[in-house]
């Protein structure tokens, strides 16, 4: 039995520090919304795994809006504290915030919140040897963050029915990538299982490629949906991704992905996650310019597209709230 710890918020935070090179960025000096996710990622990583003593895997990704661009040269801080802590699983709260090559003012690059599971070296999830007492000023943070934990419980209720979902995505689309990888032990941190970055960065990078080629020109993500892991990755698995153009605005596009995995000695195959990836075109100075029009022809296309524009409703309004709640707080490193 574990004899539990009792920890304040603030106490469960570290920060970890980056500096964006030119391979982390596009032609524009601007970095990949990937690098940043593997960045959020690995230092939510590092505070769920300190605090459990143990492999900690991403089970669940909160949106995440790119709210300010960060360019090569630039100083990237990315912080990240637990919020709550249940049976196995766990809330981490993560925010990025960049200072220029000669500047010592930081801006808000993005904020989002991650549900990690702690797993044991077979991958099945272990009792956590931590309890959280936040402090008066913590308690408002600690009860939003149980509420969205048991709201995501609730939403994955249905997880075992989700990963028999294998059917190919977008087939009748004119405008989709597929392709198929094996993961190597470098995709890993701890033990055989994927590390949730490395996965999510492919993703930008395959769903970037497509926005690219629909547009003819630079793009830059503007946001990633929030988004369940289904189903563990395992090195020397097989994964077939599949990305397809969703729906077009004026300035951007939404780009879905979903990833398949096989298991190379049974065959079996598993849906393991969807994704649903925002990109804006931009000129050579970095301003939104228009996407070249798209009208869904199939009925396939139409569905997808009915169901892109709810989202794109609801992104706008939960971007717009997330932007107040930037202003009002201010937030500093």
């Amino acid at each position: 039995m574990y004899e539990k710890q009792s920890l304040s918020l603030k106490s469960t935070a570290v920060e970890t520090l980056h500096i964006v090179n030119p391979g982390d960025a596009n032609p524009l000096g601007i970095l990949h919304g990937g690098r940043m996710m593997d960045w959020l990622v690995s230092t939510a990583t590092l505070s769920a795994t300190r605090l459990t003593r143990g492999n900690c895997v991403l089970g669940y990704l909160d949106n995440v809006f790119f709210i300010n661009p960060v360019h090569v040269g630039d100083r990237v801080f990315v912080r990240a504290w637990i919020e709550y802590v249940g049976r196995s699983s766990l809330e981490v709260a993560v925010k990025a915030l960049a200072e220029g090559e000669e500047s010592t003012k930081s801006s808000l690059t993005t904020y989002s919140h991650m549900t990690f599971v702690a797993v044991d070296p077979r991958g099945e999830p272990r009792p956590i040897p931590l309890k959280l007492e936040p402090t008066q000023d913590e308690r408002k943070e600690y009860l939003e963050a149980e509420e969205r934990y048991t709201k995501r419980k609730n939403l994955l209720a249905d997880r075992k029915q989700r990963t028999m979902d294998v059917e190919p995505y977008a087939a009748d689309s004119d405008w989709k990538f597929e392709l198929s990888r094996i993961v190597f032990q470098d995709d890993a941190i701890y033990g055989d299982l994927m590390f949730g970055g490395r996965l999510l960065r492919l993703l930008d990078e395959v769903t970037g490629s497509l926005a690219t080629r629909y547009c003819g020109g630079t793009c830059v993500t503007g946001s990633v949906d929030e988004m369940a892991f289904y189903y563990p990755i395992r090195v020397g698995d097989i994964l077939d991704v599949t990305v397809a153009l969703n729906y077009v605005g004026h300035s951007s596009m939404e780009i879905g992905a979903k990833v398949i995995v096989e298991s190379p000695y049974t065959g079996s195959r598993h849906h393991a996650a969807t994704a649903y990836y925002t990109f804006v075109h931009v000129d050579e100075s970095g301003r939104p310019q228009p996407v070249p029009t798209y009208t869904p022809k199939s009925k396939g296309e139409i569905e997808r597209w009915k169901q892109a524009e709810k989202r794109v409703d609801a992104r706008r309004k939960k971007v717009e709230r997330f932007k107040q709640e930037v202003k009002e707080a201010q937030p500093q490193r």
